[in-house]
């Protein structure tokens, strides 16, 4: 049985559904412990009663690691979560003792494939790491890492022990939200696993942690039930950056990263996920309360005419100017 684990507070919650939805579909034994960042969304992933979608509530492992607790108060809410992450997967290993491996995913990836197929790229190596594969035009952000924390798997073994104490002991001593002598966050650590430990594994392959820097040229096709990259199939893409501007608009967040929304990525990969994503969002409304929030509200809310400007450009230019110009994917929720 597959034993992952991934992070998220309520702003994230229908993604983390989402996640948890793609790996039951394809049909392999798995446990997703989610460390949940607060209350809403420890109640929603109780609700869905899934003996496959575990919830660890966020004090549990303060407690549990007093030395990752005394961090806190020197960094950001959002350092804080980067510091997290091997925290989490070092608390589900002694948490889940039959567990032989626990591998972090970041909550708004979704599978295509089976995770079997990816594990089977790591073969016998104590850890998987996954490139993010920029193209030449964005090399230069390798300065955030060559590799991308979204699927880090570790074995419970000596290699896969050590390579995992390094990166949380790294991340206790500095993990913050800037580029620093070769650091970022809980990022950029993983570059040195390949130098300082034995038993690593790069998984370079098309389909694994396809997302939106890597998508630019890359073919992308249906064959069968099988969506492929380049020839090879499509295991689990990343949706970092996607914004829902008005409700079921949604801005994929590859302008950034200089790729088309051509045809076939947005009726193969977006329109896909986005259609359940819409759906699990409205459950979650309905049911939990939670609702999406929509770009604008992100922003400052001060009443300045520079802020208001800036909210009702993201409210009302922006959504039909994307719209018109097709950068946009527009889903609905279904209903019976």
């Amino acid at each position: 049985m597959h034993r992952f684990c991934t992070y998220c507070d309520k702003g994230y919650a229908a993604r983390l559904l989402c996640l948890h939805a793609s790996l039951r579909a394809q049909g392999e034994a798995f446990v997703l412990y989610v460390l949940c960042l607060d209350a809403p969304t420890e109640a929603a992933v109780r609700a869905e009663g899934a003996p496959s979608l575990v919830a660890i509530p966020w004090r549990e492992v303060l407690e549990a690691d007093p030395a990752y607790a005394a961090v806190r108060a020197q960094r950001s809410p959002v350092e804080f979560i980067f510091t997290t992450t091997p925290v989490l997967v070092r608390h589900c290993l002694a948490r889940d003792a039959a567990a032989d491996s626990v591998t972090y995913l970041d909550a708004d990836l979704y599978f295509f494939g089976p995770a079997s197929a990816v594990f089977q790229r790591q073969a016998d190596a104590s850890v998987g790491i996954v490139p993010h594969r920029f193209p030449a035009h964005l090399r230069e952000r390798e300065k955030y890492g060559r590799f991308n924390v979204a699927w880090v798997s570790f074995r419970r073994d000596a290699a896969g022990l050590e390579a995992l104490g390094w990166w949380r002991e790294r991340c206790l001593e500095w993990c913050h939200d800037r580029v620093e002598d070769g650091r970022f966050a809980d990022q950029g650590y993983l570059d040195e696993f390949p130098r300082r430990f034995g038993g690593v594994a790069i998984l370079d392959h098309p389909g694994i942690n396809a997302a939106p820097w890597n998508m630019a040229g890359q073919m992308l096709e249906q064959v069968g039930a099988e969506v492929r990259v380049n020839g090879e199939p499509l295991l689990f893409y990343h949706f970092q950056g996607i914004r829902e501007l008005r409700p079921g608009w949604f801005e994929p967040g590859l302008r950034q990263y200089r790729a088309p929304l051509d045809r076939s990525l947005r009726a193969l990969v977006y329109e896909p996920y986005l259609k359940q994503l819409v759906r699990v969002q409205g459950r979650l409304q309905r049911e939990q309360g939670i609702a999406p929030r929509f770009e604008h509200q992100r922003l400052n809310a001060g009443t300045s005419w520079r802020d208001r400007w800036e909210r009702c450009k993201a409210r009302w230019v922006q959504p039909y100017l994307g719209r018109w110009r097709g950068r946009l994917v527009c889903v609905r929720e279904e209903t019976a």
